[in-house]
């Protein structure tokens, strides 16, 4: 019974009720640093970003990262879904040298490198998320018959 009733909602669409949220979709985008020391240097920092998309919005969002050839995706250990936009298999990019600083301000023309390509992979995964929101919120709009014109979309009189 509970595979008809997954059949019967995925043929009415995406609803605003779906959403994880207060009326609209609750996505976590979680940034993780990992600093390893061994003996007495800093022997490697890494970065991950990891997108937790609102449940309703996981169709939306493994269609979005097969287009994008993404392949670090799927559930963790608590069940939640997830997806991750780096091209490293393991999910992590490597940051050389000492502890991250997320300063593109620095003297070092490598660290300033550095620094664009970390925070370019945080502004990446933030964007996609908001747009697996949009997306979402368009839908569930449509389904549900209470589009906006677009002259007057996102105004508020």
């Amino acid at each position: 019974m509970g595979g008809t009733k997954r059949r019967k909602s995925k043929k009415a669409g995406l609803r605003t009720a779906d959403f994880a949220g207060d009326g609209g979709p609750f996505s976590e985008v979680i940034v993780t640093i990992s600093i390893r020391i061994l003996d007495e240097e800093i022997t490697r920092s890494r970065l991950a970003v990891n997108v937790y998309p609102d449940p309703a919005l996981e169709p939306i969002a493994r269609e979005s990262l097969k287009a994008l050839r993404k392949e670090n995706y799927g559930y963790n250990d608590e069940g939640v879904f997830g997806g991750c936009l780096s091209d490293n298999f393991s999910g992590w990019e490597d940051m050389d040298g000492e502890y991250p600083k997320i300063d593109e301000d620095s003297k070092h023309p490598h660290r300033q490198d550095e620094a664009k390509r970390m925070n370019a992979y945080i502004a990446e995964s933030v964007q996609w998320a908001l747009t697996l929101h949009k997306l979402g919120i368009e839908e569930a709009r449509r389904n549900e018959g209470d589009g906006f014109p677009a002259e007057t979309k996102g105004r508020v009189n």
